[in-house]
């Protein structure tokens, strides 16, 4: 009885990690775009001009380690990737001041950013499925959760001022950057496995 179904069985495994690895070059090209396209809009916003605010910049101690996919297997650096889109997302849509900032580019901006992790979530969920999971990622997302707490703390000491906003937009590109670097790396290693 077992035999009558397994060739079936056997297809059905095939085809689904044939489907995930297309689905993972498909979501990860998807993210490199849209990462572009978040680089735009955050560098469309206005702010306080750079060289004023020059004297309040801060050393936020970007977690590079955690951003370099080749240390880690696919699952951690999704794992990071989600949750720095994550804190990104959390920090502009609960503490961003809007006036003298072009509200239609932070809405895009967010979209956007929500759709990215609409897009991990739905990957994490199928590579944890195919896979025992991401464990040990969980030390990873601690350092990008302290990073973007750092930021935080940092606006909140500076009372969200015009200033503390241009300093962690340069601080938030900086770190779009390297999750810009990060899918494509992630993307190269699907190319040439």
């Amino acid at each position: 009885m077992i035999s009558k179904h397994f060739f079936e069985v056997v297809l059905v495994l095939l085809a689904s990690s044939t489907l995930f690895s297309l689905e993972l070059k498909l979501v990860l090209f998807q993210q490199r775009r849209v990462n572009r396209e978040n680089l735009k809009l955050l560098n469309k916003l206005q702010t306080s001009s750079i060289h004023q605010c020059l004297p309040h910049r801060k050393n936020f101690l970007l977690p590079q380690k955690s951003l370099n996919p080749h240390q880690y297997q696919k699952g951690h650096a999704l794992a990071i990737l989600h949750e720095t889109l994550q804190q990104i997302f959390s920090l502009f849509r609960e503490n961003i001041s809007l006036d003298g900032w072009e509200e239609s580019y932070m809405e895009k901006f967010l979209i956007e950013l929500h759709q990215q992790l609409e897009y991990l979530e739905t990957l994490i969920r199928q590579q944890a499925e195919q896979r025992s999971g991401t464990s040990g990622s969980e030390n990873l997302r601690l350092q990008v959760k302290m990073y973007f707490q750092r930021i935080r703390d940092y606006l909140e000491n500076q009372e969200y001022s015009r200033c503390a906003w241009t300093i962690v937009q340069v601080e938030i590109n900086r770190c779009l950057f390297f999750v810009f670097q990060l899918t494509g790396k992630l993307s190269k290693q699907e190319m040439d496995p």
